[in-house]
């Protein structure tokens, strides 16, 4: 297989893998209501755990962070271990999360998909993000949910992970293309306080 192709195929799986409606699914086999038309209308584990409950919820959100790795895992097999595997299947995984094709393109954020794959090759970066949440989250947002406060922890972590820690290129790719790709996830919600 070429070089071309397999970035396709790899590139391309790693968009369906990323794209598996876990909320949607998880509503349908719990009977609950339709993850979609309820509640915030995201298809991930926040949503489903406010209106199913939290341990399905949970179920949803542990799913949906291992997508983003199986995702990898998959695509470094067919890129025959690639380095550039990583920043190209996360990549795809989150689009493939946040804008599936299963469902018309109605997606979830990201968050469980992209922060799991961060965890799992930078795990500082999360560990630079707690604090900077936190402050927004209990100093600005008080207490109250919103994507604004995700909005500007990822790009603060990310750009402090860049010019504080030693991180492969690739690393680096990744976690810029996932800044971009769940800073405009986030953004059409700017205002949406819960």
């Amino acid at each position: 297989m070429n070089i071309y192709l397999q970035v396709i195929v790899a590139g391309g799986g790693a968009y369906l893998i990323g794209a598996f409606p876990t909320g949607v699914v998880a509503s349908k086999l719990t009977g609950g209501p339709d993850v979609r038309y309820h509640g915030s209308g995201h298809i991930g584990g926040t949503n489903t755990m406010r209106l199913i409950g939290v341990g399905v919820g949970t179920a949803v959100a542990v799913v949906d962070a291992l997508k983003g790795l199986v995702a990898w895992m998959v695509a470094y097999l067919i890129m025959l271990g690639s380095p550039w595997v990583l920043p190209l299947a996360g990549t795809m995984a989150v689009i493939g999360h946040c804008w599936p094709i299963y469902t018309r393109f109605h997606g979830g954020m990201g968050l469980a998909t992209g922060g799991a794959l961060i965890f799992v090759v930078s795990p500082l970066t999360i560990a630079l993000a707690i604090p900077v949440w936190a402050a927004l989250y209990l100093g600005v947002f008080k207490k109250k949910y919103s994507p604004r406060c995700v909005a500007i922890t990822i790009p603060i972590a990310v750009g402090l992970s860049l010019l504080f820690l030693p991180l492969a290129i690739t690393v680096q790719g990744l976690l810029v293309s996932l800044t971009a790709i769940l800073t405009i996830r986030h953004l059409p919600e700017w205002n949406r306080i819960e």
